[in-house]
């Protein structure tokens, strides 16, 4: 009798692994998505870019994207979404601002990362700052219409479409927006950051990592 309870048990159990296969799989050895940014290099970096005959420095901020799973993620993307800016003791929407993906970093701005292996991360490009003086002479980085003076800083979104509204250039404040990143195999994920531009330009990267732009996670 009992030796019969074992059988149609045990019958059960293959049964229920046969149907159940794919998603117990899925639950013991899947990618699990993450990301995180370092107010210091390689994630926040000074760099020279060529304007022309002259050289100017600037400012790159580049996300973590990492996979703390078990098996590769494939065909990541990121994107950002809900751009609010504070005002007061609230933030107000930025509602020319269109969701988009975010270029993978050091790839030709693709916006698919095709893997990325367990235990490893990608780098992400949300945006960067230029220096102000070399601004005007920038295709796409100069929008007349934002409150600043010429030697303000701003910080330009690196989003896949670019506006000829310009919406992706942002003046000095507090912002607030989040991170999406999906991929083909892997649980989609959503962060929220907030992000301070105080307008200030230095050369100097300590100080413009310390008094010309912040960012940190927030809940």
């Amino acid at each position: 009798m009992i030796s019969e309870w074992i059988v149609a048990f045990g019958t059960l159990l293959l049964a229920f692994i046969a149907v159940f296969q794919d998603k117990i799989r899925a639950y013991f050895l899947s990618p699990h998505l993450d990301c995180k940014i370092e107010l210091n290099p390689p994630d926040c970096h000074r760099t020279v870019m060529q304007g022309g005959n002259d050289p100017f420095y600037s400012y790159y901020f580049l996300f973590q994207i990492w996979n703390t799973g078990n098996i590769t993620a494939k065909n990541v993307e990121v994107i950002i979404s809900d751009v609010s800016k504070k005002e007061g003791n609230g933030f107000k929407s930025l509602e020319d601002f269109f969701p988009d993906n975010l270029p993978w970093s050091f790839t030709g701005q693709k916006i698919y990362c095709d893997y990325i292996s367990p235990g490893t991360f990608k780098h992400c490009t949300l945006g960067h700052i230029h220096d102000p003086k070399f601004r005007d002479s920038l295709s796409g980085e100069h929008n007349q219409n934002l409150p600043v003076n010429s030697n303000e800083a701003i910080f330009c979104f690196d989003v896949n479409f670019r506006s000829n509204r310009l919406t992706y250039l942002v003046e000095p404040g507090v912002y607030r927006f989040v991170i999406t990143i999906g991929s083909e195999n892997a649980k989609t994920i959503s962060k929220k950051f907030l992000m301070s531009i105080s307008g200030k330009w230095f050369e100097d990267e300590s100080r413009m990592l310390n008094e010309g732009f912040s960012i940190e996670e927030v809940t």
